[in-house]
């Protein structure tokens, strides 16, 4: 046992002062890591495809609540197609401009207002509040309508209104 014993001594002595030369020596540098690379992106403003419509369906509005008849036609392309509830189309301009004195005859006042506006693509699409006093007995009504106004070259070249056309009868 003595012998081993030394030895297992030894050992151990050699053992601890490596152990100690490891803990006394100074710490080297942990290797540096290469930066991170940074990646540019050119970040471009979006275009926003639907302004030029939802202007135009601004501009809808506003002459209708203002009932500048003007506005309203310069809106139009000359070949415009126009549909009211389940009357065939009336084709071009001054057909318009019939439909419209001939409405206008049929009432002694009224407003439209609107409820909700959707404008995408080459579709502008309107829910109206209006309330009329009918010409021919004085009746007042309110009614809703949808008009489906379809857009080129910033005119309206189609349109289409929908509601109850029961509603107008004297």
């Amino acid at each position: 046992m003595g012998m081993r014993s030394g030895k297992a001594l030894k050992v151990r002595k050699v053992v601890a002062k490596k152990a100690v030369a490891k803990k006394a020596a100074p710490k080297q540098a942990a290797p540096k890591k290469a930066a991170p690379k940074v990646v540019t992106r050119t970040v471009t403003k979006t275009t926003d495809r639907n302004a030029a419509i939802r202007a135009l369906a601004q501009r809808i509005v506003d002459v209708t609540v203002a009932n500048d008849e003007a506005g309203m036609f310069a809106l139009y392309d000359e070949r415009v197609e126009s549909q009211e509830a389940n009357n065939p189309p009336s084709v071009g301009i001054q057909a318009l401009r019939d439909k419209f004195a001939a409405f206008a005859q049929m009432m002694t006042d009224g407003v439209f207002l609107p409820r909700s506006v959707a404008a995408e693509g080459k579709t502008i699409v309107i829910e109206w509040d209006g309330r009329m006093t009918l010409a021919a007995s004085g009746r007042i009504i309110e009614m809703r309508e949808v008009a489906v106004h379809e857009i080129e070259n910033g005119k309206i070249v189609r349109e289409r209104f929908y509601y109850d056309p029961a509603l107008l009868a004297p």
